[in-house]
């Protein structure tokens, strides 16, 4: 009778554990008084300069943006382009873009 509930406790444990969500870390900084993280970034294979990056600001998540570091542009999904004055987040994306040289 202990030896069955002894099994029984240790395959609850060992499926509590492996059931247990993986820990999410998201990259933030305050920027003018707002909360800007990076939540998913991905750099082009082909040119080093440019990201492909989704944002949360405020803890309000934006669309997925490609920004091009080089350039200091940011097109959205939909194609339309804006410079990085326009947002608060490409400078803390392209914090990460070192130039070569």
């Amino acid at each position: 009778m202990l030896r069955s509930l002894f099994k029984l406790c240790s395959i609850g444990l060992l499926i509590w554990c492996v059931s247990v969500a993986p820990a999410h870390a998201e990259f933030c900084r305050q920027v003018d008084g707002h909360r800007i993280c990076i939540v998913d970034i991905k750099r082009s294979a082909k040119n080093y300069w440019q990201y492909q990056a989704v944002v949360s600001n405020d803890g309000i998540p934006e669309s997925a943006a490609s920004y091009d570091c080089r350039e200091r542009l940011i097109t959205d999904v939909n194609g339309k382009v804006s410079s990085f004055r326009a947002r608060k987040d490409a400078k803390f994306v392209c914090s990460l873009y070192r130039p070569r040289g």
